[in-house]
């Protein structure tokens, strides 16, 4: 039997054509145009959208740089520099004072902030006098110095200046001339009357270079009360079109170009900020994206799902989780660990390289933590090893001389005077603190065998805080400024008296060791050589190494603002202050 071919059978492979057109390629067309369709809408939304929100951006840069400037115009105020030299001026008339002073503090705060031109500043009672200061880079790349700014500002803006101060109370302006922008504010006293104005020339281009950031922007212009105030070449008449609207709009203001804008209220004044969009080239710029993203479409869906899960296994999730690592240990978790390796052998390194780096870094942290406790204990330690036991000798003298001319009871109570010096002095105990009623111990068995060797030419009195006494403050840091008191202000008249005074303020503890000698230039220049060098000279006798030894360690343990001062009292007496900081930790009760 023979089999013929029917006329109604296709083949196999133009079934599978069929198929495959009428299952896959007719759908993908369709939806790849319905996408198309729907991106092209979503693109130009986002480029309204786009163009709104650079512009907001943009216009909120410019008032914060506006709102920055107000700030460093408040300085002149806040700051009692000016005020006070003023003051001064006014009671001692002496000008060239005054403007040192003023012209000092202008350089300080206004001369090297970038978006300053020139700061200028006068009195009410000598407006003709302006002191200024001015930006050098600024002026040395446009050729206009500071001079010449305040000159122009003296010929041309001060009188308008001037007639603005009445209605300006404490409140800013903005004041605008052939392109120069002024900040204007008074100064005033305690009754809050003027007595001053401070005019700061500001960089249109710094504080309003922000509008170029705005999306498809080919120039801006700003406007200030509806007149024009700054602009970079924007095209003639395009100031018709802006109407006085606070949201950000976007008009057309012609064939191949359109127009976005944004009015702010600062203070009292309103503020248009404007800018011109090339249409052309944005539409040129929609048609390529419109293009590539067709041809993508048809092209790379197929791609794009397995692309898709590659990169969030392989690259995403490992390096998300390194972030993560990352921002823990810069909050401070030192030797966090990162588990995941993101099963590819290049993140496996990298997270291991990590883990090494975050322990490494916990590792230096705490090493270096430890290091500065040690060198900080460290050199107390050193400072107080310093304090040389010489002193031994003389006390031996002593004793020797009460052994042949006294009874046994003299002697036994300079032993027991010398064994508490010696007590403190080796400090067995290792203690860096003791309580102020233990360092006053030392201090009265020092007293007390000086008092031996002067007798009734040596005095002593003391004024002392007695809620004080259990206070925590540095071993041995009280006998050597006595010490220092009875070389100075007793040895050498061979009679004396010397006056301890311990007492408060706020959470200062003061210890005030005053004798009657009197300070000579000499003494006064190795006063400020020993309190400001750190390092001891050969010359030096060992109580001019105990008070460096003294400032030294109040220093390291509570900083600058403690230490050793050494004064002259109306040339009558020496006042040595120690002043030690009350602080938790430093207290035993109180």
């Amino acid at each position: 039997m023979k089999f013929s071919k029917s006329n109604h059978k296709k083949s196999l492979r133009w079934s599978m054509i069929r198929t495959l057109v009428a299952g896959w390629v007719l759908p993908l067309v369709l939806l790849t145009v319905v996408m198309l369709g729907i991106t092209f809408s979503m693109i130009n939304g986002q480029i309204a959208r786009t163009i709104r929100i650079s512009t907001e951006n943009a216009v909120e840069i410019c008032m914060m740089r506006l709102q920055e400037a107000e700030t460093l115009s408040k300085n002149a105020s806040y700051i009692p520099t000016i005020r006070e030299s003023y003051r001064q001026y006014l009671a001692d008339h002496q000008k060239q004072k005054l403007s040192a002073s003023v012209t000092a503090f202008l350089n300080q705060q206004y001369k090297y902030d970038a978006s300053l031109l020139c700061t200028m500043l006068f009195f009410d009672r000598e407006p003709e006098e302006v002191y200024y200061t001015y930006n050098t880079y600024q002026d040395n790349n446009s050729g206009y110095t500071g001079y010449h700014r305040s000159l122009y500002f003296k010929s041309y803006v001060q009188e308008q200046v001037l007639a603005e101060q009445d209605t300006l109370d404490t409140g800013l302006k903005l004041l605008h001339r052939e392109g120069h922008l002024y900040l204007v504010r008074n100064l005033v006293d305690s009754s809050f009357h003027p007595y001053a104005m401070l005019v700061l020339e500001l960089d249109p281009e710094i504080i309003f270079g922000s509008l170029e950031s705005i999306w498809g922007a080919e120039q801006f212009e700003i406007l200030l009360d509806g007149e024009a105030l700054f602009d970079n070449g924007i095209k003639e008449g395009i100031q018709t079109l802006i109407p006085a609207q606070e949201a950000v709009e976007i008009v057309y203001g012609g064939q191949n170009a359109e127009l976005v804008y944004q009015t702010v209220l600062w203070k009292t004044q309103t503020l248009t900020f404007a800018a011109s969009l090339d249409r052309a080239s944005m539409v040129n710029e929609v048609g390529m994206i419109r293009i590539i993203l067709g041809c993508a479409t048809a092209l790379m869906i197929p791609l794009f799902f397995v692309t898709f899960r590659f990169f969030e296994h392989k690259v995403n999730r490992p390096i998300a989780e390194l972030t993560s690592a990352s921002g823990k240990v810069a909050q401070g978790e030192y030797g966090f660990q990162v588990k995941s390796s993101g099963g590819s052998e290049e993140f496996a390194y990298l997270c291991q390289a990590f883990n090494k780096m975050s322990s490494e870094l916990q590792y230096q942290f705490e090493t270096i933590y430890q290091e500065e406790l040690a060198l900080k204990d460290a050199n107390i330690k050193a400072l107080q090893s310093q304090i040389n036991p010489h002193f031994l000798n003389n006390t031996l003298e002593i004793i020797n001389w009460e052994a042949r001319m006294q009874g046994n009871d003299n002697v036994s109570d300079m032993i027991g005077a010398l064994a508490t010096m010696l007590s403190a002095t080796l400090n067995r105990k290792q203690s860096s603190f003791v309580t102020l009623a233990e360092e006053l111990t030392y201090v009265d068995a020092y007293l007390y065998i000086i008092s031996r060797r002067f007798g009734e030419r040596f005095q002593v009195s003391r004024h002392i805080d007695n809620s004080l006494l259990e206070v925590m403050v540095p071993i041995l840091i009280i006998q050597p400024i006595v010490e220092n008191a009875v070389e100075h202000g007793v040895e050498a008249n061979r009679r004396g008296k010397v006056e301890i005074r311990i007492f408060r303020k706020e959470d200062m503890l003061y210890i005030q060791v005053e004798n009657d000698g009197n300070l000579t230039e000499a003494d006064r220049k190795k006063i400020d050589r020993l309190l400001q060098s750190e390092e001891n000279n050969k010359e030096d006798s060992r109580v001019s190494i105990g008070i460096r030894n003294v400032n030294r360690r109040l220093k390291i343990i509570y900083g600058e603002e403690c230490g050793l001062t050494i004064t002259n009292e109306q040339e009558k007496s020496t006042i040595s202050t120690l002043v030690v900081k009350m602080q938790q930790e430093n207290k035993k009760s109180q």
